[in-house]
């Protein structure tokens, strides 16, 4: 049950102190990276840790012009969704952040995509677990990061995590979760057999 509380009190995080991570802190949140299971157990986890002011504001300028040309295309309903929630392409977190975390994956290996996006999830709890923010934050086109960083030509970006001590407390009642028989059958579709609405994890 210590990891469903986790999961349910994970939030993302926009804001950071500028306290720097303790490299304890930092090497927990790799290992969970270096322990999430893979499709042919090939790892094809690349991850890049950035801290260089200069490199921060590089890739901020990069994402914010993706992000704008993605906009100019992006289909209405994100677009209001996005205003309503305050998103804008305006990236601050990329340069107030302690650190980012560029994740790449290696794309020669088989479901290297679904095997990285399972690291980003064990990351991203980690984080939480350590008692820091993060967000998993995906420009509308991330190629620019190769020659950026270094990093070969077969390794595709998937997403920049920025990772810090919050300076922000997001409500963990601000969206409505869908309940579970809003979205889990049992045996075939349209049956709900005794699935619960949800959890009652002090019961459990």
């Amino acid at each position: 049950m210590d990891v469903l509380n986790l999961i349910r009190k994970r939030r993302s995080v926009r804001k950071f102190k500028t306290r720097r991570i303790p490299e304890e802190k930092l090497l927990a949140i790799l290992e969970a990276g270096r322990f999430a299971p893979s499709g042919a157990d090939r790892q094809p986890l690349l991850m890049i840790v950035v801290d260089d002011r200069g490199l921060k504001s590089r890739i901020r300028e990069k994402s914010e012009e993706a992000d704008r040309e993605w906009r100019q295309q992006a289909p209405h309903w994100f677009k209001v969704w996005a205003k309503g929630a305050g998103i804008s392409p305006e990236k601050d977190f990329l340069t107030s952040a302690p650190l980012l975390l560029c994740i790449f994956g290696d794309c020669t290996a088989p479901y290297w995509l679904e095997s990285v996006w399972i690291a980003i999830g064990y990351i991203t709890l980690t984080a939480t677990e350590q008692g820091l923010g993060c967000l998993t934050y995906t420009p509308g086109e991330m190629e620019f990061l190769n020659p950026l960083l270094g990093a070969p030509g077969h390794f595709k970006p998937v997403a920049i995590i920025p990772v810090g001590f919050p300076a922000e407390s997001p409500s963990y009642r601000r969206r409505r979760r869908r309940t579970l028989r809003e979205f889990v059958h049992v045996n075939r579709y349209g049956f709900r057999g005794g699935i619960p609405e949800t959890l009652d994890l002090k019961h459990a």
